[in-house]
């Protein structure tokens, strides 16, 4: 073989391995500017042979890392695209609001983020239309190296390129830092940045926050995917969406709207996609009408002690008017109702809940406030018609069944909802203190102190939903979850100690 021939035979392979890492594809026409980016990734690690670079690839994160940087070349600034952005702020922010209320958190992400940019203009947008208190934006990129940049979020004057308008803009949000800028301290608590690679099966899920979206912004990363990894990411994202909830791609994404139901929109400034409003998800996570007494049974029975150390300080944290569940013995989740009939009518409310027929399951509830898992099904329907209803029911389910963990990280959830974080942190806690085998609610635990800055406390709570789902098989479903399997929770919550790991160093 000639050494032409050779080398072409390693840069296929590495960008074989690479397509098959990351979903990313290139075309023909590509292949020189990718291969030119492998040579420069090997000249900066001191590799010269592309057979040695392919196995560092597979054993060195941070030279896949820079690979990936290389290859991609993310072009982002603050209010790219600006008309759509403007769309964004006179059509669907306002959309959005007035379909869920005044009160109700409006979710976002920036799926791709890169840097930074987008993300905090997003957040930007919404400050700057009164919503900062209501909103919560996700932004996930495939890259370490870029989400590290978007955490420190420091930007110079490039990012800055954009129209005039744009610029001023966003230089309305940004303080001066050193010879640069920092978007203000308003702006960057509205955003948070985790890896997500879109090329896998992690999503839609309530541990990465990508459930019951009402606006994602996947814009100029399609372009980059091979035609099979289009079609999954593009049914992934509908799943993702909140019925009504809005997806944006870029000017030179391919189209989605054959891969998944969307409803096509054609906007003055291009063609946006909308997942249709039809009653198919709870925007709470729906009941599994065979759960309640028996998986959290087995997971609390199998479970039990596995935790006990790390949880011995749960108590510690609850507030004084809580006392009186202290000393009290676990519960399972729910009882079922004593009478038949009475159990066979929660049954099929149960199953009304998946058809999303919420005001027939509230009808049906409604009478048995005495039942807990009647009111877990009631408050669950409550929320997808009146969130505010459902706030107020779930407080008092809570106080009316003390012993019932579900119904506090039910409430949790809600008070998450309306960003009430600080009394969800007691809620949650309660739930733990109650059923310390709850994997979800550690992990939930674990999410809200981490938004708070309680870091050291989130990794433990982290920890332990990791450990608790990495002692049950993958597939398993984890207790309180939408079908979430114990595998996939086990790989979140170790991501997030990861993260969390890296904060701290870099603060040290």
């Amino acid at each position: 073989m000639s050494e032409t021939a050779g080398t072409e035979a390693g840069y296929t392979t590495v960008l074989r391995w690479f397509g098959a890492r990351t979903g990313l594809a290139f075309r023909p026409d590509q292949r020189q500017k990718a291969r030119h980016a492998i040579r420069c990734v090997m000249d900066s690690l001191g590799v010269a042979d592309l057979h040695d670079f392919a196995r560092r690839l597979e054993h060195d994160p941070r030279a896949l890392d820079e690979l990936i940087v290389k290859l991609t070349v993310p072009e982002t600034y603050f209010f790219r695209e600006p008309a759509q952005f403007d769309y964004i702020r006179r059509e669907i922010l306002p959309e959005i609001r007035q379909r869920l209320g005044a009160d109700r958190s409006i979710r976002i992400w920036s799926a791709g983020c890169a840097s930074g940019e987008e993300a905090y203009s997003l957040a930007m947008l919404c400050a700057q239309q009164g919503l900062a208190r209501q909103t919560q934006i996700l932004a996930t990129d495939i890259s370490p190296l870029a989400l590290e940049k978007a955490r420190e979020g420091v930007y110079g004057e490039w990012s800055l390129r954009g129209p005039s308008a744009s610029a001023a803009a966003a230089r309305e949000y940004l303080h001066a830092y050193g010879d640069g800028y920092r978007p203000a301290p308003a702006v960057r608590r509205l955003v948070r940045f985790e890896l997500l690679n879109l090329a896998l099966d992690v999503y839609p899920s309530f541990v990465t926050g990508t459930v019951a979206l009402d606006l994602i912004l996947c814009r100029n990363v399609l372009i980059y995917l091979a035609r099979e990894t289009i079609s999954e990411v593009a049914r992934r994202l509908y799943d993702s969406l909140a019925p009504g909830g809005w997806l944006i791609t870029g000017g030179g994404d391919p189209s989605v709207e054959t891969y998944a139901d969307f409803a096509s929109i054609v906007t003055p400034v291009g063609v946006f996609y909308r997942r249709p409003l039809k009653p198919t998800i709870s925007r709470v996570l729906p009941v599994p009408p065979a759960f309640v007494a028996g998986a959290a049974g087995k997971w609390a029975a199998e479970s039990a002690g596995e935790c006990a150390a790390e949880c011995d300080t749960i108590g510690d944290g609850l507030e004084a008017d809580d006392t009186a569940i202290r000393g009290m013995p676990a519960a399972n989740a729910a009882r079922p109702a004593t009478d038949i009939a009475a159990a066979e009518f929660l049954h099929q409310a149960a199953a009304a809940l998946l058809c999303g027929d919420y005001r027939e399951v509230v009808r049906r509830t409604e009478q048995y406030e005495n039942d807990p898992s009647a009111c877990v099904l009631h408050i669950k329907a409550l929320a997808n018609l009146e969130p505010q209803l459902a706030l107020q029911a779930a407080a008092e389910s809570a106080g009316r069944h003390a012993l019932c963990p579900e119904l506090h990280y039910l409430h949790a959830v809600l008070l998450m909802e309306f960003n009430r974080d600080a009394e969800a942190v007691q809620a949650v806690r309660r739930a733990v203190f109650l059923d310390r085998s709850l994997a979800i609610a550690h992990f939930t635990l674990g999410a809200i102190l981490q938004r708070r800055g309680s870091w050291r406390d989130a990794q433990r709570h982290f920890r332990n939903a990791r450990d608790l789902c990495a002692a049950r098989p993958p597939d398993e479903i984890v207790p309180l979850t939408d079908g979430e399997p114990a595998g996939q929770l086990a790989s979140a919550a170790a991501v997030q100690m990861h993260t969390i790991e890296a904060a701290i160093g870099r603060r040290s």
